[in-house]
């Protein structure tokens, strides 16, 4: 196995973009072409050799402009595969972390799958919960609401689930890049 985490390249493109449509974001490749060449020092991908087995990337916020977002990030699951859970996707997190601190961000904002799992790879990667985010049927937002902590967090997450019966109530969380 020869893993590398780099800036994608052009002879990355097409396996970047199949692999974040069955992981992540569903979009055209015109979309992704734009999401790509808008922020190229942000679109990182996990190789094997020249197979692409992870990717992460992320955009600046459109609320804040200390913040950067990341907008996806997915390590190949495939069990006969030796790439999951084995720390590639913190790895990819940390090149990004590092990557968004050098353009200047303070701190890097995500929104969790909802998923218990997804939710402890970001608590595992220090991040925090700041707001529960309540998402109907057509991904439409319904409700923001602030949060203290992860455990607070899901009890008002199913209160959450309870009134609206929503498609999703997912996690907003964020991190502060440290000072070195």
């Amino acid at each position: 196995m020869e893993i590398a985490i780099r800036l994608i390249e052009e002879s990355d493109y097409e396996q970047a973009y199949a692999f974040q449509c069955e992981y992540l974001d569903r979009e055209t490749y015109e979309d992704f072409m734009r999401r790509v060449k808008s922020e190229p020092d942000l679109y990182f991908v996990t190789a094997d050799g020249r197979d692409v087995v992870g990717v992460c990337y992320g955009s600046p916020s459109k609320k804040d402009e200390a913040v950067m977002n990341v907008n996806g990030i997915a390590v190949n699951l495939d069990v006969t595969k030796p790439y999951a859970r084995v720390g590639l996707g913190t790895n990819m997190l940390l090149v990004f972390e590092k990557a968004a601190k050098q353009k200047g961000y303070k701190t890097l904002g995500v929104g969790s799958a909802d998923d218990p799992k997804v939710e402890a790879f970001y608590l595992k990667n220090g991040y925090q919960p700041t707001e529960l985010v309540v998402i109907g049927a057509d991904h439409e937002q319904w409700e923001r609401v602030r949060v203290d902590d992860y455990e607070s967090g899901r009890l008002r997450r199913e209160e959450l689930r309870r009134s609206y019966n929503p498609k999703e109530v997912i996690f907003i969380l964020a991190k502060a890049l440290q000072e070195t």
